[in-house]
């Protein structure tokens, strides 16, 4: 299992936890700070699963997974969101832009990895 997984999230201390822990799971992890980081760096990368903030500065998640369904050579990327607002109706409005799945901070690594696992099988 080396899958390739892209974590956008601006949060410095959560995007490095999180990659480390993937990372002893044997997965690739690429991270990126912002939407806009992330867009280039999923082109450049084509990871297998993106693990997506919603709210970040200069481009969201949202704006985020509206370029990537847009990109013929992310159509495998599967596209998890992770966000602190539990809202159904932001839910609701991600899952029906396109994501894969959602998960909400502050989350447990063992819910995190199911969510990974599931969605990388």
């Amino acid at each position: 299992m080396n899958s390739k997984i892209l974590i956008v999230e601006d949060n410095l201390h959560i995007r490095e936890n999180l990659a480390e822990l993937l990372e002893l799971d044997h997965y690739t992890v690429l991270s990126a700070c912002d939407g806009n980081e992330g867009c280039q760096m999923a082109l450049q990368q084509l990871p297998d699963l993106i693990l997506c903030d919603i709210q970040m500065p200069v481009m969201d998640g949202y704006h985020m997974l509206e370029y990537v369904r847009k990109q013929p050579s992310l159509n495998h990327s599967k596209f998890i969101f992770f966000t602190a607002s539990a809202e159904k109706k932001e839910i609701e409005w991600g899952m029906q832009m396109g994501a894969d799945d959602y998960i909400v901070k502050p989350f447990s690594w063992e819910d995190m990895q199911a969510k990974v696992n599931k969605i990388l099988s």
